[in-house]
């Protein structure tokens, strides 16, 4: 023990990271087949630690926790702002109905058993899963004015209520949005998603994990040789409108001789010609114009793919068949949609799904047919790693600017501090890159990196300053923290499931979707979408976890000003 103390009174640094890297090898603990998860782990492995007494520096606390949240900002910018809409009125009605049943339910647990601010925060940032106001109400305390000792004893208090709650209240969610929710509502959640997804049309790998896709491809590109009689003298444009335009013709050869296909052009008995387009419908066509030919010298046809952020207002709010619809068939010739991406979870692109701003959307076609059609979607994204360091800390500083505001509320000066700050600087950033895509550059995969290793190297700071104190309120509270936990989920989660079902009239997969959002828990979501078999839950989940991320963060000063 001295020389591990030792060692870490030298290099107070090697403690933190010992402490993540420790705390996500628990994190890959599964207790009811569910992971603990890299954060929680990395608390536990702290406190652990800071048994032998070590201390970091709180600008190191304070750095971590800035990237974290500015990044976790930036990241739910353009989801943010783009729920507050019309199309998802009922989502952001849930979504603040449940923020405010989550905070009254923790405010009269604080009151009934007089916690303190410190422990009712980390009920709220452990047993609700928003690890974000830990930071938020550790600041919080720190405006207090109170005596160093008191302060310091409940930002402790924080750390362990939060580090106890958390694998209570996670486990209940998940487990509650999966299993029991359905049960409440004595509905079959696979036959509600299946029928759900019905209405939505067209058909999905619905079984398939993250990580595959279906080898039978949904667009392709085929070479025919037209033998038929009915489709000799017959133009391209025929063609392509009498199958609904979801296959084009995109090479033809007569005698060896390549053809512009102009929509005027008639194609001839005898031509070769390279389809490309949904695979249904292209099945159709070969055997309307002839036979399949293997020999594709001169009609070989080159495919991509383009990753697109919808920025086009006309089609907010729209089903992609009313898009399709909208826009000039000679715009989208040859451009299919393949895949819509929704805050980092894919939906299959259903003739009914409507659409969202900020919706990332994988188109599949020539790169001359995606030159013309991108731009009336939105912008295509860079694939490139370069981060723009200017934008990244001018952003960080406007955070902090902000955070220095203080208005006096019932004669005391309040401020959002470095926290709330720089989660209102990340959300306006981050909307405006998604406005303004050619400055500001932040990969996706940077963004999350910053945004969970500022989180782990905040939470080990907060679990080595916790360390000490931490028998300490295990032997006042006992089993009270854990019950407590629970009550903080079920009395919010029930009503929440209550109000969506019987006054918004949701559809029971959306509901359960939406309650894991509501809840920040996308294990919960995971769950759902294993349960109900299809990805329909992530419909009700985006919006709803988009604003709560920003509701629940800000409840931690709430709570802490209010109990």
């Amino acid at each position: 023990m001295e020389l591990i103390r030792s060692f870490f009174e030298h290099s107070a640094i090697s403690a933190l990271f010992v402490c993540v890297a420790l705390g996500f090898a628990i994190g890959r603990i599964r207790v009811g087949g569910i992971p603990i998860g890299g954060i929680p782990g990395t608390l536990f492995a702290a406190i652990l630690v800071g048994q032998v007494g070590v201390e970091v520096d709180d600008n190191i606390k304070t750095i971590a926790f800035a990237l974290f949240i500015y990044s976790l900002g930036y990241v739910s910018g353009p989801s943010f702002f783009a729920s507050l809409g019309r199309s998802t009125l009922n989502l952001v009605h849930l979504a603040f109905v449940s923020g405010t049943l989550i905070f009254v339910t923790i405010w009269g647990l604080a009151q009934i058993f007089g916690l303190d601010q410190g422990t009712a925060a980390g009920l709220l940032a452990g047993g609700i899963t928003e690890s974000a106001a830990v930071g938020t109400a550790s600041e919080a305390i720190s405006s207090l004015g109170l005596p160093a000792a008191e302060a310091a004893a409940m930002q402790a208090n924080i750390g362990v209520a939060y580090a106890i709650t958390y694998l209570f209240g996670f486990t209940l969610v998940v487990f509650f949005v999966s299993v029991v929710a359905p049960k409440m509502m004595r509905v079959d959640l696979k036959a509600e998603a299946e029928d759900f997804a019905a209405t939505l049309g067209g058909r999905g790998d619905d079984d398939l994990v993250p990580a595959q896709e279906s080898a039978i491809r949904g667009v392709v590109a085929r070479a025919f040789e037209i033998t038929h009689k009915q489709a000799h003298d017959m133009e391209v444009q025929a063609l392509e409108q009498k199958f609904g335009n979801f296959v084009t013709v995109q090479r033809i050869l007569r005698r060896g001789r390549q053809l512009e296909p102009s929509k005027e052009r008639k194609l001839a008995v005898g031509d070769k010609v390279a389809l490309l387009g949904r695979l249904d419908e292209l099945l159709k066509a070969g055997a309307f114009v002839g036979t399949e030919t293997t020999d594709i010298d001169g009609l070989d046809v080159v495919g991509e793919t383009r990753t697109v952020v919808l920025t086009n207002k006309d089609f907010i709010g729209e089903t992609i068949m009313a898009v399709r619809a909208r826009i000039d068939p000679n715009s989208r010739r040859g451009v299919h949609v393949v895949k819509i991406s929704r805050s980092g979870h894919t939906l299959k692109p259903r003739p009914k799904i409507k659409l969202e701003p900020g919706d990332v959307v994988s188109l599949y076609g020539t790169p001359e047919a995606l030159d013309a059609a991108v731009p009336i979607v939105g912008y295509a994204i860079d694939q490139g790693i370069a981060v723009d360091y200017v934008y990244l800390g001018l952003g960080i500083i406007a955070g902090i600017l902000i955070g220095m505001i203080t208005v006096p509320i019932a004669g005391a000066p309040v401020a959002l501090h470095t926290g709330g700050g720089c989660l209102i600087s990340g959300l306006l950033f981050g909307w405006l890159r998604s406005r303004r895509p050619w400055f500001g550059g932040l990969p996706p995969a940077t963004a999350l990196h910053l945004r969970d290793f500022g989180l782990a190297i905040f939470i080990a700071c907060v679990g080595l300053g916790t360390g000490p104190q931490a028998w300490a309120l295990l032997k006042q509270q006992g089993i009270l923290l854990p019950v407590l936990s629970i009550v903080a989920v079920l009395i919010p989660i029930v009503a929440s499931m209550y109000y969506a079902r019987i006054v918004l009239k949701l559809n029971p997969a959306v509901t359960c979707g939406a309650l894991a959002g509501c809840f920040t828990c996308t294990a919960g979501l995971n769950a759902v979408v294993q349960a109900s078999g299809n990805e329909t839950p992530v419909l009700g989940y985006t919006v709803p976890y988009a604003i709560a991320n920003v509701i629940l963060t800000l409840l931690g000063p709430v709570i802490v000003l209010t109990v």
